[in-house]
């Protein structure tokens, strides 16, 4: 699949474009402190092929850290929850790629009384990889950020967008929330597909071990040899892109070569 790079002319701005005669769509969520830019050009893309796609803004993103440290989890995923129930209403079938964080939105959908059709993860975040995890709900209150976790990205020549600090408080919502869901992960009955660099500098390892061992069907695992944490805009882009278009067209959800209509 041919992947176009450029930014649109607001890189960290939400991008949706509904196909009319698109049966299927696909919701992308992007990764704490980062924007739309890290699925953008996928997205672009499969909309060229007659796909639906929508990339949210996720709340406190896209502004300045500081606006994120006044968000929480629960504003996250309802804006997820918002816009997968949106699609679904127009279309028979949602797959959800989610993106770090995106992808633990992906699986708290996929875990909830009206899930995806499916969900594509890429290197989904269940654990904050820090010593001070457990110090994080007093931390957040003397220490407002710490040094930014986004541009965790193999080729030189692509940008994130994401902020230059990274807000304490919004982590500690987002490790919080990370147990119950970890809790939770038996409730997802549907398809799951996760993708996994060979180097991530933001996920450990203890994630995919999770994955594996508490999900109630045991996911399908592509490794990304060639790429780090921001995979979507990494060597490896062109693997998730053909993946996911893959999904959606093979159960006839998408015309092939029909853009999008513009909104």
């Amino acid at each position: 699949m041919e992947i176009d790079y450029s930014p649109q002319s607001v890189p960290t701005a939400p991008y949706r474009q509904i196909a009319p005669d698109s049966e299927s769509a696909v919701l992308f969520l992007h990764g704490i402190t980062g924007s739309p830019a890290a699925w953008f050009p996928i997205a672009r893309a499969l909309s060229d092929h007659g796909v639906s796609v929508s990339v949210p803004l996720l709340p406190g993103h896209g502004t300045r850290w500081q606006d994120l440290n006044a968000t929480k989890w629960s504003d996250w995923l309802d804006a997820a929850k918002a816009e997968l129930s949106a699609l679904s209403q127009t279309h028979s079938r949602v797959v959800v790629a989610g993106l770090s964080m995106g992808g633990a939105l992906a699986l708290a959908l996929g875990a909830d009384d009206s899930p995806p059709t499916e969900l594509v993860l890429i290197n989904p975040a269940l654990y904050i990889d820090s010593p001070l995890t457990p110090l994080l709900p007093v931390l957040k209150h003397f220490v407002a950020s710490v040094p930014a976790i986004g541009g965790d990205i193999a080729h030189p020549d692509r940008c994130e967008y994401a902020y230059d600090r990274t807000p304490v408080a919004a982590i500690a919502s987002f490790a919080s929330a990370q147990s119950k869901l970890r809790n939770d992960l038996w409730r997802v009955e549907c398809p799951v597909t996760l993708f996994i660099s060979g180097s991530d500098g933001v996920v450990g390892p203890l994630t995919l071990r999770t994955l594996r061992s508490r999900l109630p069907t045991a996911p399908a695992i592509r490794a990304l040899r060639r790429s780090r944490h921001v995979a979507t805009l990494d060597n490896d882009a062109d693997t998730i892109a053909e993946v996911i278009l893959e999904k959606v067209t093979s159960a006839g959800g998408a015309t092939a070569g029909t853009p999008g209509d513009r909104e």
